[in-house]
């Protein structure tokens, strides 16, 4: 007999599957011959079993299975162990990438991992022009991506050739009044303030609002972050007329079509009134702080914690009285911002709805109103106050927050000493030119309980042919305010501070002083050989044992 044997191969041909379906359903074949005609015997396997065992032919070829339709056996595939499937297309991958790229460039931006971003915002251009092309506007948005990424790494020159490269592509696929200008513009825009063009930054910002109008109608909300940004820019130029005009637009947009007694107009308002103190408009400052809490009382009631925020303000208007090099001003009337602040203080105090964190927040800010209008007995009274409140209870919150605010100094009025020597530049937070180098003044100092600053002591400065630059510095880190330190509720001085303040200077300005001190230097030469050697020697060993003590005097 003659014993078939099935494959295990899967991909068997359909000819062979047929003629064993056949064999296996016992049909003969017939030869067919011109001389002779004979049939051909069935082929008996082995392994057939007998029609009563109960075992069909496909228990035995586990390869095969009966179809009752077609009254016959077919072959079937095992793929039981075949993971395999068909990748997506190339396409799908690459938009899966770019918006995975996208994510992390988003992160590292709020992070302000600039380097990170720069980097992925490069990978997601790439990207981006392989799959939509050049001239596209995702293509377009990408490149304005990496164009803010390198603004924050202070790499203007790139960013300005990227944002102008993607204003170019989107006048190329769209017109020149594209609302997708928008941004673009304004990056621009913020480049060339950043590298002292504030002529072409002004032009872009115009440009943009100009688009927005064009686009949304006139005095539309798109424009208030290119005129925000504008107002920036007017405020250092120091043109604070443009500036206040622009506010007013601002307001006019954000309040447009909104009750002017109602609630819905209290963010403008509240943007107002840091406008105005920004262009220390003090008073009418005060008159929007003063409307506002009107509206408020109008809708919430005169006890109500929401009050609260907007009497402190107000209260702290109060120490600003005209325009002024420093933060505060502490030679003004202060009744009426002392009234505003304690009523803030009561609100907290007596609402129900108040906690500890609210009416530590308003002693803190009455107490450090007194510091700065000069009071400190006052400031102590207050101070002591909001200690007690944080040592109440077992709270651990308490004692963490009462650690932070009260057992070490806090700066309450900062000081801008200059940073330029022997210029006219003034600093606007950007790198110097390239012809400026950075240089360093060190003090020490400490601050007294009542806030003050006390035993100022020049240290250093590098390079030390400019020393004379301390004087003007030292005279501005006398106006800085601290809220001091507290040791069990009460005011303490302390001590070893120390003032490191960068500078910018142009090495020739080091050369002038030093041909300017040779002819000085010469004299005393000529003195020097008129005297005897030991004098001579007696004279160099006390200049340089007095010339410490000396520099600190004149700084002190």
């Amino acid at each position: 007999m003659t014993k078939l044997k099935i494959l295990g191969s899967s991909r068997i041909s359909l000819a062979v599957v047929a003629a064993i379906a056949q064999l296996l359903s016992g049909q003969a074949y017939a030869q067919s011959a011109e001389d002779d005609e004979a049939l051909v015997a069935p082929i008996e396997l082995d392994n057939r079993l007998p029609e009563d065992d109960g075992v069909a032919p496909e228990d035995e070829f586990e390869d095969l299975i009966f179809d009752a339709d077609t009254v016959s056996y077919r072959l079937v595939e095992d793929d039981s162990g075949d993971d395999w499937m068909e990748p997506p297309p190339q396409s799908e991958q690459d938009s899966a990438e770019l918006k995975r790229l996208f994510e992390l460039y988003r992160d590292a931006l709020a992070n302000k991992n600039y380097v990170e971003a720069d980097t992925l915002a490069k990978r997601v251009v790439e990207l981006s022009i392989q799959l939509n092309g050049l001239d596209s506007h995702d293509s377009a948005k990408a490149i304005t991506n990496l164009g803010i990424a390198q603004h924050n790494n202070k790499d203007y020159e790139a960013a300005q050739l990227n944002f102008t490269a993607s204003i170019n592509i989107i006048e190329r696929i769209d017109d020149r009044l594209s609302i997708a200008l928008v941004n673009p513009l304004q990056g621009l825009a913020a480049t060339q303030a950043a590298t002292g063009r504030p002529d072409l930054a002004t032009r872009s910002y115009q440009r943009a609002i100009h688009v927005t109008h064009v686009n949304d109608g006139p005095h539309n909300a798109g424009q208030v972050d290119s005129l925000e940004s504008m107002a920036e820019l007017y405020i250092s130029m120091g043109e604070i007329k443009d500036a206040s005009s622009i506010q007013q637009n601002i307001f006019s947009i954000q309040s447009r079509n909104i009750d002017p007694t109602s609630l819905d107009i209290i963010p403008a308002m509240e943007k107002r009134a840091e406008w105005q103190h920004r262009l220390q408009f003090y008073d009418n400052e005060r008159a929007t702080w003063r409307r506002l809490i009107q509206i408020l009382e109008k809708h919430h009631g005169n006890k109500s914690l929401e009050l609260v925020e907007p009497l402190k303000k107000l209260g702290r208007s109060y120490l600003f009285v005209s325009l002024a090099e420093y933060d505060f001003q502490t030679d003004v009337s202060t009744a009426s911002g002392e009234t505003y602040l304690r009523r803030a203080n009561r609100i907290a105090d007596e609402n129900p709805d108040s906690n500890w964190e609210i009416v530590e927040d308003t002693l803190l800010s009455l107490g450090d109103y007194y510091i700065l209008s000069g009071r400190p007995n006052r400031a102590a009274r207050v101070y002591l106050e909001a200690w007690a409140v944080l040592s109440d209870g077992e709270e651990e919150d308490r004692l963490v927050i009462r650690k932070d605010h009260l057992e070490e100094p806090h700066i309450l009025q900062r000081v801008y000493p200059a940073r330029y020597y022997n210029s006219l530049r003034e600093d606007d937070g950007n790198q110097p030119p390239g012809n400026f180098e950075t240089g360093s003044i060190v003090f020490g100092y400490s601050v007294g309980a009542n806030g003050r600053i006390n035993n100022l002591i020049h240290l250093e400065t590098q390079p030390a042919e400019i020393e004379d630059f301390a004087q003007p510095v030292a005279r501005s880190l006398r106006r800085l305010i601290y809220r001091p330190r507290l040791e069990d509720g009460r005011p303490v001085s302390t001590h070893e501070f120390v003032y490191t303040h960068e500078f910018f200077y142009r090495p020739p300005d080091i050369k002038e002083k030093v041909e300017a001190l040779e002819p000085a230097a010469n004299e005393d030469d000529e003195k020097g050989d008129e005297t005897s050697t030991p004098m001579l020697n007696e004279s160099i060993e006390g200049s340089t044992t007095e010339q410490p003590e000396s520099a600190n005097e004149e700084v002190t």
